[in-house]
């Protein structure tokens, strides 16, 4: 029996192939219910145009039909289904010019990238493997599928995914494969650099990540990787990490004349994953003059303690414990600053004479620190107290 991942999805093809058109598993599910790794998402390829997928099933989301693809609801589930597809020339390196529906699944597997991305499996487990992918996953090895040299001037981002299913997977590169990968690294120069940025994450985040760096330098593909192609041997320094904010904090911390700003910039990565690099940044600098304190843990915010504790250990090659962390940040007063028993209404009203302006917010955060760092009482009697003792100057 199918694991549980694909048993709902299996209902949807069967009812395909009930309404008499062909449907199966394909890419990474299968190769990974094959290998024995965990399985998060399934996709179904049909030779059902998306018209007839439509007519088929009473909701659809047409999230692709230039692509072939839609989103089939069923029993409260999404399931994509792309019909299978032949692609034009690439003429550009990065995308086909055309795509063009077809009805044989051998075809559209034709046009996949590696041979262990090439099966595809039915509703009842049974698979259809045309390229020998499965022989491919069992001396695990990536190799194209089809001529290597046509793959790679066809999208150079599978040269990238070649990797990154290295760093994945454990597997070596299949020396023809190998080859033109870097008879073609140049052709990475012409690709956005937002599908490059996705697949370094993942490439960075792999078990077998070293080894992935190793067939970087072998093949100089890190000639054509925005910062690391003038700072190559920070690759080697880093470890496995699962997003690109400590990576892009390692490099800036490393090398003081390039920038988090300068990564951001040159990945096109989101302001949300600059402030995260930049919060790392900062508390690598506050641990090193102040070690781990309270008001230390009480800045850092819960999801950065990993990627903090990984930064230490890259640069100083110290490990700390994350239960040193969660425990002072049990004993904390406070969470936030929403949790403080006063605000500037308080204030205001406490002290009517003085008019509006910053020694609110100054008079605040001092609040703030003082009931993290030095036991003031979270009580507005022991605040008052402490504020008259303690009051900004007047503008």
């Amino acid at each position: 029996m199918l694991p549980t991942v694909f048993q709902k999805a299996a209902k949807v093809i069967s009812i395909i192939e009930e309404n008499q058109y062909e449907a199966y598993f394909v890419g990474g599910c299968v190769r990974d219910y094959i290998i024995g790794r965990p399985i998060h998402d399934v996709d179904i390829a049909s030779s059902a145009l998306p018209s007839e997928i439509q007519n088929i099933f009473p909701k659809v989301i047409p999230v692709g039909l230039e692509h072939g693809t839609v989103i089939v609801r069923y029993e409260q589930e999404s399931f994509e289904v792309t019909t299978y597809r032949t692609e034009g020339v690439y003429t550009d390196h990065r995308r086909p010019d055309e795509v063009y529906f077809v009805r044989n699944i051998e075809e559209d597997l034709k046009r996949r990238d590696f041979t262990m991305n090439a099966i595809a499996m039915d509703a009842k487990g049974e698979m259809l493997d045309p390229f020998y992918g499965r022989e491919d996953i069992v001396s695990e090895q990536i190799q194209t599928v089809g001529d290597a040299t046509e793959r790679f001037k066809e999208d150079a981002l599978r040269i990238i995914r070649a990797l990154r299913f290295s760093s994945q997977l454990g597997f070596s590169i299949e020396g023809h494969t190998k080859k033109a990968m870097k008879h073609y690294k140049g052709l990475i120069d012409k690709l956005a650099v937002e599908r490059l940025t996705v697949e370094l994450e993942k490439l960075c985040a792999g078990s077998y990540f070293k080894k992935a760096v190793d067939y970087i330098f072998e093949l100089e593909v890190y000639q054509h990787l925005p910062i690391f192609n003038d700072e190559p041997l920070l690759l080697k320094e880093l470890e496995p990490v699962a997003s690109l904010a400590p990576v892009f904090a390692f490099v800036a911390l490393k090398r003081s004349s390039i920038t988090v700003t300068d990564c951001i910039k040159a990945y096109k990565c989101s302001n949300q994953l600059k402030q995260q690099a930049n919060n790392l940044v900062d508390a690598y600098h506050h641990y090193k003059i102040d070690g781990i304190n309270a008001w230390f843990v009480y800045q850092l915010p819960r999801d950065h303690w990993d990627h903090f504790t990984y930064l230490v250990k890259q640069i100083d090659k110290d490990i700390i414990d994350i239960k040193e962390i969660y425990s002072i940040y049990e004993d904390l007063p406070i969470l936030s600053k929403k949790d403080m028993c006063v605000n500037g209404h308080d204030l205001m009203r406490w002290f009517p004479e003085r008019p509006k302006g910053k020694w609110i917010k100054e008079l605040l955060d001092q609040i703030e620190y003082h009931i993290v760092i030095s036991g003031l009482a979270n009580e507005k009697s022991k605040i008052k107290e402490w504020i008259q003792w303690n009051l900004p100057v007047q503008d």
